[in-house]
Order: structure tokens, then sequence, then C-alpha cells
């Protein structure tokens, strides 16, 4: 469970709690203070897997020690955030956050390469870790900004890991245009609910049922055995299905909202991006134990649930008049889950057309 958390950390509490940060308490781009917060959100996960092998070597050595430095800076930066003061022209504010941001992306990329390294290992302690995510949300009723201290804490037990050196050597970053543009409309619908209540933090068991949902989700994965999981192993289809499942759901929920714009706050609403969410992560994950350049380091993907909340978050200030706009966000997924299909079936038409 301690290397599912240390993945999952980044863009489910980091990501998450700091957007609620700019988008309903502000932020200030006129001075750098706003800007930094925009180096761990957009900008290393572009450039993390572009790194060199010996700074992944030096990286991973140093895991623990940076871990640690996430805890306290986590501990640092929240305690004036405790009761929701955001402080959005502070400029130690945005240091202390946004450099637990920078070792939040740090660790996380490298537990999901060292994830990547066992793809033997069972994915119960993931339902565990989503678990633990979701008690963190429904603590935000009262205390807006607890995820920020989520991250430190979740942070805390990959100070105890036994980081592989090699772990992140020699991994090739696929590309995944269907997931990352899933995770883009998965998060734009689930982000809506806390654009929309904005300061009422009721927001907060609201998302603290989707990851719920998303546990159960990763608990029926679980459950399907061994056996599943090994077929699942190199074989796009289970990929493509947990996805394509999970584009279904959001699709509904997002077409009800359209219909009836108040949905936006029913609590079943919030249970069906949780099922989506859970294949996401689910097919995420499976995609990321293929080895080979095929596998993922999941980095993309993440950038791209940020991007969603944010685009969701602009749409729900300027367009909230227009309730059937937000099935533009179905678009981008729906175009790359017809791109990767057809070159990827001509491909199996032609292994299956040559001779053995």
């Amino acid at each position: 469970m301690r290397v599912r958390l240390a993945v999952l950390q980044f863009p489910l509490l980091y990501c998450f709690g700091v957007l609620v940060g700019l988008s309903v308490y502000g932020a200030d781009f006129g001075s750098a203070s706003g800007y930094l917060y925009v180096i761990p959100l957009l900008l290393a996960p572009v450039v993390l897997p572009r790194l060199g092998t010996g700074t992944l070597r030096w990286l991973r050595r140093q895991a623990r020690p940076l871990a640690a430095l996430g805890v306290a800076l986590g501990a640092v930066a929240y305690r004036p955030l405790h009761l929701g003061f955001w402080d959005e022209q502070s400029l130690a504010q945005s240091v202390t956050v946004s450099g637990l941001g920078l070792v939040s992306v740090v660790v996380g990329w490298l537990a999901v390469t060292q994830v990547a390294n066992h793809p033997g290992r069972t994915p119960a302690p993931l339902a565990g870790a989503l678990a633990i995510v979701a008690v963190f949300f429904l603590l935000s009723r009262w205390y807006p900004l607890i995820p920020i201290l989520g991250v430190a804490l979740c942070l805390a037990p990959a100070v105890t890991l036994r980081w592989e050196e090699d772990a992140a050597v020699g991994r090739r970053t696929g590309r995944t245009p269907f997931l990352s543009a899933l995770a883009f409309y998965v998060a734009a619908e689930l982000g809506q609910v806390v654009w929309d209540l904005g300061v009422d933090s009721s927001w907060g068991p609201q998302v603290a049922l989707a990851f719920v949902m998303a546990a159960l989700v990763a608990m029926a994965w679980w459950l399907a055995g061994a056996r599943v999981r090994a077929r699942a192993l190199g074989h796009p289809w289970f990929v493509t299905g947990a996805g394509v499942a999970a584009l279904v759901i959001t699709g509904a929920a997002s077409v009800a909202t359209a219909r009836q714009p108040s949905f936006v706050l029913h609590p079943l609403r919030q249970a069906l991006l949780g099922l989506a969410l859970g294949g996401l992560i689910v097919a995420v994950l499976t995609r990321i134990l293929v080895p080979g350049p095929d596998g993922v380091t999941g980095q993309g993907v993440w950038l791209w649930f940020t991007i969603g909340l944010a685009v969701s978050n602009v749409y729900s200030m300027q367009l909230e008049a227009f309730p059937t706009g937000r099935l533009a966000f179905a678009l981008p997924a729906v175009v790359a889950l017809l791109w990767e299909r057809g070159p990827a079936r001509r491909r199996h038409r032609r292994e299956l057309a040559e001779p053995t």
C-alpha cells in the first residue's frame, strides 16, 4: 500500500488540493507567487520522463531524503491553511506548497517505475490507498485544504520504502492518447461539484464518495483473481475495455447533468464518476505493468487529469449558462479511442496474415 499511496498522492491529492486553493480561494498571477504553482502542476510531469539515466539513478538514491523533505514541507505549508486561510499573494506559501509539489511529483513518478518493475504483484493495496484518499476528502468538509496535508502524510511511508536503484532505468514512456483524454474527461466532470459549491465545502463528502466507489472498483479488480490479471498484461483489450466502461459511465453522468443541471449536486452522480475514476485508474495501472515500449509511466495521464480539473473550473465560471457545453469534454476521449482502435486493429490483422 505504501507504493500505491506514493503513486496516487500527486494527481489525486496535491493537484486537487492546490487547484481548490487557486480556484476557490484565489490566485495572484500578477506576481511570481502565482506562477510558482504552475511548475509542479504542469511543467514537472512533462520534464521528468525525459530525464537521462544518470539523473534517474541519482533521484532514486535520494528517494528517502526527498520523501522526508516532502513531509517537512507539507507540515510547514499546511499549518496556515488549516482552517481554509489561503493567502494568494504570499510568496512564502507559494514556495512551500510548490516545493511540496515538486517532491510529490518526483516521488510519485519513482513509485510508478517501482510498480512497473514488479508486474506480478497483486493490486490489492490499491483499494486501501483509494480509501485513504477518500478519508482526506471527507475531512475537507471541515478543513477544505487538508488534501495538501494528505500529500505529506502519504509521503511519510515512502521514507521507509526500499527503493530499487535500477527500477527506473531503461523504462520507456508509451503514448496513451485515449487514457490521457479519458483522464481529462473524468477529471472535468469530477471537479464540477467542487467549482459549483465553491467555499461551501460540502463538496468534500461528495468527492469522498467518488473515491470510495473507485476503491470498490479496485477491490473488484483484485477479486477478479490472478488469471484475469495475467491475461490483462500485454493485451490492449483489457485496458481499452476498462477505459471504454469509464467513458460510457462518465458520458451517462455528463448527459444527465446536461439535461438536469442540478444533478451536479446529486450523490448518484459522484458515485457514477467514482466508478469511472476506478476504471481509469485500473486501466492506467494495467498499462503501466505492460513491459517494453508499450508501457507507460503515468505522468502524461496525470497531467491531463490536472488539465481537466483546471478546464472544468474555467467552464464552471464562464459557461455555466450552457449546460450542454459539458458534452464537449467527451470529444477528445471519443476521437482518441477511435484513433487507437483503428491502427491497433489493422496491426492485429497484419499479424494474423503473416505466415508463422
